[in-house]
């Protein structure tokens, strides 16, 4: 049973491995380069009211709405793309609902460019690696009794080992790699040193009877 679940662990990794070469990550537009739709709307509204806008105007790209400005008044809509047309559809719904009189001009779209992934990933990359050096440490000290390289080699194996599997998860199902995906590899981590700090401590309970 335990030879399976390896063999389909090396399965999944190896085919996020494939994955990830032929197609890359699938990266949230957030962190693709995308326009930033300022909007002056000079009133409070509801964010429900514009994505009904939105639905119209831009059909099915994806976008993001924010309240912007010190009071709130103001729009600020995240697209990866507007064409001249649909600007002007959009100011022109706008001032319908809102009965404002803002012309296209008013609207302002500035070209934001993408964050790179490579340097999310490396500041994810040093903060977990030197977790690691200090949970060895920790290990290693508490541990002793077990053995000091079989403690280091089992802690750092499995941890590595579950990151690993946790990119090629994302890169085979097509998730978007988004803000909730480096906080989640986090809590991933903490789950595998919490177990494998609880086996050590039955390894050494086991051993004391």
């Amino acid at each position: 049973m335990k030879n399976k679940i390896l063999v389909v662990l090396a399965i999944i990794i190896l085919a996020g491995i494939v994955v990830v070469a032929a197609l890359g990550f699938n990266v949230d537009f957030v962190y693709k380069n995308y326009n930033l739709v300022d909007v002056r709307i000079g009133q409070d509204f509801n964010i429900s009211d514009i994505k009904t806008i939105t639905d119209e105007v831009l059909k099915n790209k994806k976008v993001e709405i924010q309240k912007a400005g010190v009071y709130g008044d103001n729009l600020a809509i995240k697209v990866a793309e507007i064409s001249d047309e649909e600007k002007d559809l959009l100011n022109t719904k706008i001032n319908e609902k809102f009965g404002i009189e803002n012309t296209v001009d008013d609207i302002e779209v500035n070209s934001v460019p993408s964050f790179r992934l490579r340097d999310l990933v490396k500041s994810y990359i040093v903060v977990l690696c030197i977790a690691t050096v200090f949970v060895l440490i920790y290990m290693a000290i508490r541990f002793r009794k077990i053995g000091v390289s079989k403690v280091v080699l089992q802690t750092l194996i499995l941890t590595v080992v579950a990151e690993i599997l946790y990119a090629a998860v994302i890169a085979i199902t097509r998730y978007p790699v988004n803000r909730l995906v480096m906080p989640v590899g986090v809590i991933i981590y903490i789950a595998i040193v919490t177990v494998l700090t609880g086996t050590f401590e039955k390894q050494i309970s086991t051993e004391k009877e």
